[in-house]
């Protein structure tokens, strides 16, 4: 049974590269990477609605204590996994850009307030038979917490995941779970997600930030606005979308998006005007710090929702982070082009 469980792992992984390998050839002609897609397809093998590919499936019908133990031998086998309804599904493989990304992101929240906890890789229960590991949590923390035990079942604020081999469909899937009604989920306001794309040729990449809200609001008016203002919460006329549909999608790298992606984009149902960034070739790419369409703007009251006594003194109305810095940790720390 060990013997058969190793080899369900490496062949996990395997699906993996294989994946991220048809996303390079897809640069270069559909038909490739449409034939790459028929020869690794299987049962086991997951897909979102779009038909983006969401993970692979190790094993089913697994308790959360069996998924518990799971997690060693995926460390093993360097790739991440979560439970969904009970099938242990691959989703991620250890990377350094991964990692510093995730650890640059830790970095900026902690530093912005010393009132939240913010950690790396928590368990989070969604659902019956269903958890998530997430990449980044941000908590506050509450008073008393040490004495009395209170944080014993975290319960963040926000959630951010790292997509290297996950697909941007995968992440935006999560948004459903994220915003349920949990123990550990039904505080959570806030859901970014980082998708990060394969090296180009020509050694460009292409980042995306996507903003998803609990209590999704976008202006009704000056529709046709497309930069991203700190301010547009404040407009008083505001429309409420569902909180599965991106707030924003912010596209910070260093390369303009292909069709392919822009139709994944569109097929999540955020509107044109809500989609940022270095989109089409003649855009303004994200090229220094402080370019304020390449900013994420996050009130700190979502950051503090049901925080004893509110924001605390002296905090920042935004928690805001630059997604320069971002581009620039994923361009030192993304493989190279490997056709």
């Amino acid at each position: 049974m060990l013997y058969a469980l190793e080899e369900r792992f490496k062949l996990a992984r395997d699906t993996l590269l294989n994946f991220i390998k048809q996303d390079i050839i897809k640069e270069n002609t559909t038909e490739k990477g449409t034939a790459e897609k028929e020869s690794i397809e299987e049962e086991d093998t997951k897909f979102t609605k779009s038909g983006e590919f969401s993970g692979f499936v190790i094993l089913r019908d697994v308790s959360l204590e069996e998924f518990h133990e799971l997690r060693i031998g995926a460390r093993k086998f360097k790739v991440y996994i979560r439970l969904v309804e009970g099938d242990v599904i691959a989703y991620e493989m250890p990377s350094p850009a991964h990692s510093y990304v995730a650890g640059e992101l830790i970095y900026l929240i902690r530093a912005w307030s010393h009132h939240l906890q913010v950690g790396s890789e928590l368990d989070i229960t969604v659902r019956r038979n269903t958890e998530y590991i997430s990449d980044v949590t941000v908590e506050p923390r509450q008073p008393g917490q040490r004495q009395h035990g209170t944080g014993s079942v975290s319960q963040p604020r926000m959630i951010i995941e790292i997509g290297v081999a996950e697909a941007f469909g995968s992440l935006h899937s999560l948004a459903l779970e994220y915003f349920s009604n949990s123990t550990q989920t039904n505080f959570i306001q806030v859901y970014l997600s980082i998708k990060i794309f394969p090296r180009h040729e020509n050694n460009t990449v292409t980042m995306i930030a996507t903003i998803y809200l609990r209590n999704n609001e976008i202006p009704a008016r000056n529709q046709q606005n497309r930069r991203l203002s700190a301010d547009a919460i404040a407009n008083p006329t505001m429309t409420r979308i569902q909180n599965t549909t991106p707030n924003r999608v912010i596209s910070f790298g260093t390369s303009p998006l292909d069709q392919r992606i822009v139709d994944s984009i569109n097929s999540t149902g955020v509107q044109n005007d809500r989609i940022v960034g270095f989109i089409q070739p003649d855009d303004a790419i994200c090229s220094r710090a402080g370019m304020e369409e390449y900013q994420v703007n996050i009130q700190s009251g979502l950051l503090f929702n049901g925080f004893p006594g509110g924001v605390p003194q002296g905090t920042a109305n935004n928690l805001i982070i630059d997604l320069w810095e971002i581009q620039q940790i994923v361009l030192d720390r993304l493989e190279p082009y490997a056709p």
